[in-house]
């Protein structure tokens, strides 16, 4: 940031000082245009998923034909949320996201829903997401230094690779912890250079596969993947359902652009062709890159190594060096760009978050660094909930876990979004909306969010040998929601004080409160 923008911000050359309460005021420099937001769009959706979950869901639907139709269906509805959403962004154009928006929508509880979708977000589904993410980093970077764990020998980094390639994850979240910390403008700058990266990956990919299937590569022999392009396509629901929420996990990230939204110039114009454009571009490239992996990596070795079936790709197609080194290099930068830009966006609803008085220690929460301009509270916070949820759960299937509880749990909240902005077309008609979506998307996708909340306890048809229960993942998303509603009862009704909410239930149940014992009196005189 500029001087001028630093003193917009914090004062002149003051310490850190939380920032004004007063509501709509602007607080951060607008310093996000059009290619910064696409590439914000574009860069936040990819992350590890495009590299490791597509040999998932082809194992799961049973063919490669029906795994490109479930790439398809995802950018398809995708492009639907995103479309609701730009219609509400351009009504409410401020920072925070579906904060913004369900506060706005659903006033009764006061502020429950909203206050949830913050909870579920900032404890739950973001930072589940991002350490997913941390661990893909680290798993490729430990991949391109030492190799396939199996070819490893005994040794130290054998029998505790899991707890070492989390110790190199804890190492990437602290670097861009640092970097989002430091400067707003040099975290996009690099964001938009690795995304650039990112894209041209995939492009190669998807031009190599091209060369294979056009006999440009007469030393590389082709699997036949592509004959019976449907034989063997499962027929149970739920592996639709797990299929659906790993393809929509890949997708995700496009709305970090709204938790910045009060950052971006002229949202008006910028929101619908940066998240509309951003999502059509990812939904070309994912399948393109699909229809690579299915064309040169032969079914037998994508479901054996599941998480490295680009890694395979490359091996197969421009040598070992290549696949063993310098994909995985890149996958894992990418990976770790995903996280730095969710810590970015998601520091600032945690700035929300302390002005709408949601959380203790207002002034804490609300700080931005005297210097750099940043909400460093928030970037802190965050990385210790990711942390947190890289380390705990059991190593070797941390991955699989984390890939479905982080959009399991926020799934209620885009159902709720897009239901509430067809409640605000029939509530508020004659509202200026500068973007205008085809309701009967947003009917669409809210019906799919009902049924991707349902389905998932249903027991899948294609059992694994995870140790970890079908059902742990929307149970535990569930169970994040409902610790949140006592929560939101002590901060939001009573303010933060504890002792007034404990009396409001005693009251509500008729209770009488039994009086805290009093001292003793004493006939002692006192002392002359």
């Amino acid at each position: 940031m500029s001087e001028s923008q630093h003193s917009s911000v914090c004062g002149q050359g003051g310490a850190d000082r939380p920032a004004s309460l007063e509501e709509g005021q602007q607080v951060f420099a607008k310093s996000i245009g059009v290619f910064s937001a696409t590439a914000m769009v574009v860069g936040a959706i990819i992350g590890s998923g495009i590299f490791s979950t597509p040999a998932f869901v082809w194992q799961q639907v049973g063919s490669p034909g029906m795994s490109m139709i479930m790439w398809l269906l995802g950018g398809i509805l995708t492009i639907f949320a995103v479309q609701c959403y730009s219609e509400l962004g351009t009504m409410l154009p401020r920072s925070g996201g579906e904060q913004v928006y369900l506060s706005y929508i659903y006033t009764k509880p006061k502020e429950l829903i909203a206050f949830l979708f913050c909870w579920v977000n900032v404890a739950g589904s973001r930072p589940a997401g991002s350490a997913a993410n941390v661990i893909i980093f680290a798993k490729y970077l430990m991949y391109a230094t030492f190799g396939p764990p199996k070819a490893l020998s005994g040794g130290t980094l054998k029998n505790n690779y899991d707890w070492i390639m989390r110790g190199f994850g804890i190492l990437g979240l602290l670097v861009v912890m640092t970097l989002s910390i430091v400067s707003t403008n040099w975290t996009l700058r690099l964001h938009n250079i690795i995304t650039i990266i990112k894209v041209a990956v995939l492009l190669a990919i998807a031009i190599a596969s091209v060369v294979v299937l056009a006999g440009g590569a007469q030393d590389i022999e082709q699997p036949g993947n592509w004959e019976g392009a449907f034989e063997g396509t499962s027929t149970g629901v739920s592996d639709y359902a797990f299929s659906l929420f790993k393809v929509l996990w890949t997708y995700s990230g496009w709305n970090n652009v709204i938790l910045v939204l009060g950052e971006l110039r002229n949202p008006s114009r910028n929101l619908p062709i940066a998240t509309i454009g951003g999502v059509s571009i990812i939904t070309t490239l994912y399948l393109l890159a699909n229809a690579a992996y299915i064309s040169v990596v032969p079914a037998a070795v994508a479901f054996s190594g599941r998480e490295i079936i680009a890694a395979s790709f490359v091996s197969t197609v421009f040598g070992p060096y290549v696949g063993r080194v310098v994909l995985p290099l890149l996958m894992s930068l990418s990976a770790l760009d995903n996280v730095m830009i969710v810590l970015f966006a998601v520091s600032r609803l945690i700035f929300v978050m302390g002005q709408q008085r949601y959380l203790p220690a207002l002034g804490f929460f609300m700080r931005v660094h005297s210097r750099f301009g940043t909400p460093y509270n928030g970037v802190i916070a965050f990385g210790c909930i990711i942390a947190i949820m890289m380390l705990a759960p059991p190593p070797g299937e941390a991955f699989d876990f984390l890939t479905t509880f982080s959009p399991y749990s926020r799934i209620f909240f885009f159902g709720l979004t897009t239901t509430g902005m067809l409640i605000l077309r029939r509530r508020e008609p004659l509202k200026e909306r500068p973007f205008r979506v085809w309701w009967p998307l947003a009917v669409v996708y809210t019906t799919v969010v009902v049924f991707l909340a349902v389905i998932p306890f249903v027991p899948p048809e294609n059992s694994t040998t995870s140790t970890i229960p079908y059902y742990l993942a929307p149970i535990m998303g569930i169970i994040y929601m409902l610790i949140g509603v006592p929560l939101w009862f002590i901060m939001v009704p009573h303010d933060g004080h504890i002792g007034e909410a404990w009396r409001s239930i005693v009251r509500f149940l008729g209770c009488k409160p039994t009086p805290l014992p009093q001292p003793a009196a004493s006939n002692k005189q006192p002392d002359v």
